[in-house]
């Protein structure tokens, strides 16, 4: 089933992370979007070149870890530390006072409370998360993409699933001479819109596997609490 929780989570990895409804963090001024134009391409006639670029340079990250600002569609804004490991495994760490972690162990995407001890789970394939995080990244094939524009800040492709299984469009930015993937944006059928940018990246290193699954992230939790 389509639910407006789905949406919110996937953003919440590389969301947009989280159930916003729950989520707890720093009140700021909230992120105004640019408008998307999911219909537009900048430069028509080289799409599928461009598309070709940006498959090659996500492909070529194996693993990152850094950190991560997320500002949500309510306007708050949450900071902490993200791990990557494709295919299919990523990790949020939020900061205090924000008590959610969020983690995918290729399989589903797992969000846990540690204030009020709850956890949700989604199928990582119910998730716009899912396609950036495969192990052989292929857009034209994979997604429907919805738009390509570049500009001398930034080149951002927007895509959704073609299948129509999972709502929500995501936007990939990257930086337009490296390619260095900079931030994406969820924007859900709900009119909503979470945006996660990118800091202190450190590129395809060793990173503990045991960091992607939650039951150990859960007992050493509680052992902090004791």
């Amino acid at each position: 089933m389509k639910t407006k929780n789905k949406i919110l989570l996937a953003g919440t990895a590389m969301a947009a992370l989280a159930f916003g409804t729950i989520a707890i963090g720093q009140t700021g001024q909230a992120f105004q979007p640019a408008q998307p134009a999911y219909t537009a391409f900048s430069d028509p006639q080289n799409v599928t070149a461009d598309l070709a670029r940006i498959d090659g340079a996500l492909n070529s990250i194996t693993t990152f870890e850094g950190r991560f600002t997320q500002y949500s569609p309510d306007g708050k804004i949450d900071t902490g530390t993200i791990f990557l490991s494709r295919p299919g495994r990523m990790r949020f760490e939020y900061d205090d006072p924000n008590p959610l972690l969020v983690v995918s162990d290729g399989v589903t995407m797992v969000q846990h409370d540690k204030l009020l001890e709850t956890t949700d789970r989604v199928p990582l394939s119910a998730t716009p998360l899912n396609y950036f995080l495969r192990e052989n990244v292929q857009l034209a094939r994979d997604t429907e993409v919805v738009a390509l524009i570049k500009t001398p800040q930034e080149i951002r492709v927007s895509a959704r699933d073609g299948s129509g299984e999972t709502d929500g469009v995501m936007s990939m930015i990257f930086d337009p001479q490296t390619l260095a993937f900079k931030s994406w944006v969820i924007s859900d059928s709900f009119g909503g819109e979470t945006r996660v940018a990118l800091s202190d990246l450190r590129y395809n290193g060793d990173i503990d596997p045991r960091l992607f699954i939650h039951r150990d992230d859960d007992r050493r939790d509680r052992r902090r609490r004791r």
